[in-house]
Formats: C-alpha cells, sequence, structure tokens
C-alpha cells in the first residue's frame, strides 16, 4: 500500500518538502493543505512588488497548483486545518468562508505553518488603511490602497528587516516616511554602531526615524487612520504598516500535543521530526540549533524554511537527512546599500559568554586604481581567548553578499581570524584588492590578539567623556581639513604627522583613547605613543566613521 504525506502549509518549507518527497518517493500519495487561494509564493519578494521593481504578481509565484499536480501532487487550497489526532493520524478542518467541513489522514505529516505579524492590542488597530505584511494577499491590500491615490504619508511601526525595505519601496513610490521604533535604535539585531550609521544613511534618504518611542494608539477620522499617537507625540498619516516583527503559528501543534521549545516554537530533532511518531515540522514554525552558541535559537528565514524542507522531504520518505542549525546569516537592500549580517554581535557575544573583540575597516570591492569602486563597512566579531570568529556585519553600496559568505564559511569551519588573515581568496584589479577587507579585518584582530594594539569602542569613549574627564583623554590624529568639517567635543587634535613633536601635550597618567576617520592613523599613533612610554592608550574602532553622537565642526585652533 502507498504511503501518504499530507502537508499542512504551502508557501516555502512545505512545497519544498512534498517536491522533495515526490522524487525520493515516486509512488508516495502528498497532499498540501493551504488555507490560501495562492500556493509557493516568495514571501520575502513582497516590498518589491509593492515599490514595482517586481512587475508582475505571478512572477513571485514560485510553482503553481498546476504544475504540483503534474508532479502528482495534489493541492487542497482555502483548507484550513483546525485538528490533529496523532493516534489516529487524521487531521480535520473547515473549507475557508465556508461551513464545510474535511477530514484526511496520514502515514506522514508536515506541518509548515510558519509564522504571523505580531498584532499588537491598541486602540484604533482595525481602523483602514492599518496594514501587515506577511502574505502576498497583505501585498495586493496595500497596493490597493495606494493605487487609490489617497496615501501620501505613511508611519512604520518598526524598524526590522519588513520595515526598512518597506521604506525603501515607499519612498521610491513618492510617499513620505516615518519610522516608530520602541528600541533604541532601528535594526536591534546589529550592534549599536553599525545600525547608527545606516539610520543616518536613511534619513539623508528622507525617512525619518523615532526611536525610544512606544505607540499608545492609531486614531482617525471616517474609519481610516489619520495619527499615531507614542508616548510624545501625534503624527499625522494616511497608512500605518504593523512591522513589529512576527511569532511562530504553533496553535495546530499545541492542539496535537506536540513540543513546544523553550523559544515558543515546534521542537525537532536534526531531522526535523517533531514529538509525536511520523510528525515533522519545518520552516518559520520551529526552532533549531545555532551552530555558533550550541544553544536553541528560532531564526525565521526564507533561506532555512527551504533547507528544512528538503530535510523533511528525504526523510519522510526513509532517508536519513540532517539539519545542523543556523547561525542567522541575512542580508537585505536598503535604498543603494546592501545591510547583512552573520553569526553574533558583540553584545549577543557578551551574553553568551564569550570576551570579543572587534575589527571595523572600511574597504572597496576593486583595487583602488581600478574605476568604479564601491566602498563598503566591514565589522569582524572574534573571542579575546581563543580568536575564534563569532560573527560579523558588513553595510554599504559593495558587494556584501560576498563578505557575508565568507564570514558564514569561516564559522561554519570555526575558523580562527589568524586563520582568516591567509584564507586565500580571489585577486584581480575589478574583483577586489589586494588584501580584501576581510583579510584586513582579520589582521587588525590578529594585532589585537597579540596584544599590539587594544581597541575602545565609540559608545564607550562617549560614556568616559561623560563621566572620566580628569583621567580621560581623547586624541584626534586627523589632517585639519577633516577637522574642520566634523569632530569629538573636547577632543584634542595632533595630526599623525606632528605627533612626535608634540607629545608633551599629552598626560601619561590619563589613559588615550586615539582616532582618525576609520583606525589606521589612529592605529600608526597607538604604536607610536607607546613605544614613547604611552601605556594606557586605545584606538577608537571605527574611528569618525562611528562616531553618531554630538560633534563640533568649524574652524580649529592650531597650536
Amino acid at each position: 500500500m502507498k504511503n501518504r504525506l499530507l502537508v499542512i502549509g504551502g508557501v516555502a518549507a512545505g512545497p519544498k518538502a512534498a517536491v522533495k518527497a515526490r522524487r525520493c518517493d515516486p509512488e508516495m500519495e502528498i497532499v498540501i493543505y493551504q488555507d490560501e487561494d495562492d500556493i509557493s509564493y516568495a514571501g520575502c519578494g513582497l516590498p518589491y512588488y509593492i515599490s514595482g521593481i517586481v512587475k508582475v504578481r505571478d512572477e513571485l509565484i514560485s510553482r503553481t497548483p498546476g504544475k504540483f499536480v503534474v508532479d502528482g501532487i495534489r493541492i487542497q487550497k482555502n483548507r484550513r486545518v483546525e485538528r490533529i489526532d496523532t493516534k489516529e493520524r487524521t487531521i480535520s478542518g473547515k473549507v475557508v468562508e465556508s461551513e464545510k467541513t474535511f477530514t484526511d489522514h496520514y502515514d506522514r505529516l508536515v506541518l509548515a505553518t510558519g509564522a504571523e505579524p505580531i498584532r499588537p492590542r491598541m486602540d484604533g488597530i482595525e481602523l483602514g488603511n492599518v496594514f501587515f505584511l506577511r502574505s502576498i494577499f497583505d501585498a495586493d491590500a496595500i497596493l490597493e490602497s495606494i493605487g487609490s491615490g489617497q496615501i501620501q504619508k505613511v508611519v512604520i511601526a518598526g524598524g526590522g528587516y519588513i520595515g526598512l525595505e518597506m521604506a525603501e519601496a515607499l519612498i521610491l513610490l513618492g510617499k513620505k516616511v516615518t519610522i516608530v521604533e520602541l528600541a533604541p535604535q532601528i535594526l536591534t539585531l546589529f550592534d549599536e554602531d553599525f545600525s547608527g550609521v545606516l539610520r543616518q544613511y536613511l534619513e539623508k534618504k528622507g525617512v525619518q526615524i523615532f526611536t525610544s518611542e512606544a505607540i499608545k494608539a492609531l486614531k482617525g477620522n471616517d474609519g481610516r487612520v489619520t495619527r499615531v499617537q507614542t508616548v510624545s507625540q501625534e503624527i499625522e498619516t494616511d497608512a500605518v504598516l504593523m512591522s513589529l516583527g512576527v511569532r511562530p503559528r504553533v496553535e495546530l501543534a499545541k492542539q496535537a500535543g506536540l513540543k513546544m521549545g523553550d523559544t515558543g516554537a515546534i521542537l525537532v530533532n536534526e531531522k526535523m521530526e517533531a514529538s509525536a511518531e511520523g510528525v515533522y515540522a519545518a520552516g518559520d514554525c520551529v526552532e533549531t540549533t545555532h551552530l555558533v552558541t550550541g544553544k536553541r535559537v528560532w531564526i525565521p528565514l526564507g533561506s532555512t524554511a527551504n533547507k528544512q524542507g528538503r530535510v523533511v522531504g528525504v526523510n519522510v520518505c526513509g532517508g536519513n537527512a540532517i539539519f545542523p542549525g543556523v547561525m542567522g546569516t541575512t542580508i537585505f537592500k536598503s535604498f543603494d546599500w546592501n545591510v547583512a549580517k552573520t553569526g553574533l554581535n558583540m553584545k549577543e557575544a557578551e551574553e553568551e559568554g564569550f570576551r570579543p573583540i572587534q575589527a571595523i575597516v572600511r574597504g572597496h570591492d576593486r583595487a583602488d586604481y581600478y574605476p568604479g569602486q564601491k566602498e563598503l563597512i566591514l565589522k569582524l566579531v572574534a573571542d579575546n581567548g581563543t580568536g575564534r570568529i563569532l560573527g560579523g556585519q558588513v553595510i554599504g553600496e559593495g558587494p556584501s553578499d560576498k563578505f557575508i559568505d565568507i564570514l558564514a564559511m569561516a564559522l561554519h569551519a570555526k575558523m580562527t581570524c589568524k586563520g582568516l588573515a591567509f584564507a586565500d581568496l580571489a585577486y584581480a584589479p575589478p574583483y577586489s584588492p589586494a588584501l580584501s577587507p576581510m583579510i584586513v579585518a582579520a589582521n587588525v584582530l590578529t594585532n589585537k590578539l597579540e596584544g599590539r594594539v587594544q581597541g575602545i569602542e565609540a559608545s564607550e569613549v562617549r560614556e568616559k567623556l561623560r563621566t572620566s574627564k580628569d583621567s580621560f583623554q581623547v586624541l584626534d590624529v586627523r589632517e585639519e581639513q577633516e577637522v574642520k568639517e566634523k569632530r569629538i567635543p573636547n577632543s584634542l587634535w595632533i595630526p599623525l604627522g606632528d605627533l612626535k613633536k608634540r607629545m608633551e601635550e599629552l598626560d601619561k597618567r590619563k589613559e588615550i583613547a586615539v582616532h582618525c576617520d576609520q583606525g589606521l592613523r589612529s592605529y600608526k599613533a597607538c604604536l607610536r605613543l607607546r613605544h614613547e612610554g604611552f601605556e594606557n592608550v586605545k584606538n577608537v574602532d571605527g574611528g569618525m566613521l562611528c562616531w553618531l553622537d554630538e560633534q563640533e565642526s568649524g574652524e580649529v585652533r592650531k597650536k
């Protein structure tokens, strides 16, 4: 008798599992249940569909029901599964917008129910032109309202990936965009300095951003939202996009008695098996293992869902495929910048018990003399005890995907910064400098590990300027024109070329934080000062590049 596979969920992990299972077992009966009218669409492409970059809706449909049927996979659309009986191996539910019910039986069951937007309890949340963006139908609703011509100002609640992608989409459509974020920074999975650099870039593109700002209520007239009330102000708007994050859809799994993990998502093993025999789960509804920390995590990403779906497709046919885990490798586009992250940021590394150090370098995607070069800023994080690479972040016009993928592979291999410094990366002038920015960052970390220089974060400099003025000094070693444009308040300016003859202006008893534009000249200054007997000297990571606080400008005083 043929085995019968039922798949609940038809966007990413579910269809992938079904297609892979068909390839492994041509005789298996396979049915996908989906509670929407469309199936197997690219949810990550929705902001680009709204902006018009993706011009045709059907281009987002990866695989139509007809293509599934050709492969012998039956699609049951608009069927909402409401109950699973793991002992009898049955499912039951209702046809959407109907009183009709259905039941079905399985030998193997796959839960791929995904995630759902966080919907806060808030006055005015049911007003017209208040949107969420999770499904292709959400995108349809947003486009319909934008097409009416009544929306010119949009407030985005939340400064995460989707919120920032939608900020670009709406600006491209000629809308005025305001982001309101509860946290002290946008892009909370990144470090404060890189988040701040991106914020400055977005503000130059016309996006207004308020952080540390809680939304209290939405207000409206004639059934449509017109104002957003925060703790400190009211913002006029024609529409609101609620982009407060997502949570795993696990109600059905809980009803079935499946075990949940500490993250709140479904607990599965390496083979993607849930706690009931014959039941598998994959995608945004499950937790997995972080390959750097070894801990259980919930990191919903489309790439992860597809890989997990493939593992499930093998195993429901009797295979032994393994999904080892994730590192949260992600990238998104923000206007002309590419923003990417993998592994742990500095704060996460500290929370996990590491002693993290960082290198921040500004580099280019090709040789300086080759035309068309694009700039990027790269951060590399390593453990100060072992030198093991823990993570990294990349932002800028340059190919962030290239560098973050190098880092992801370094994390997979558990490489140290010394090992990464000698990675055999491709070089030719149209593609890279002779020393890749990745190699440069690894060398900076190696210098720190070997005690040649100590680093200090810009946030720590800011705090010490506030609390330790009598024992702390900031030394600026840039050139005069750079200092005229901007400088750190209360800093001492001595150009690198003048440092040797003006060292008497510095107090050896004080801690000295040295900075330049991005770190190279200040590194040289640190070496020179240490040679002259200055013991408590630190290089400001990222220099003025990562100084996001108050700045002075104007003529500089010469000695």
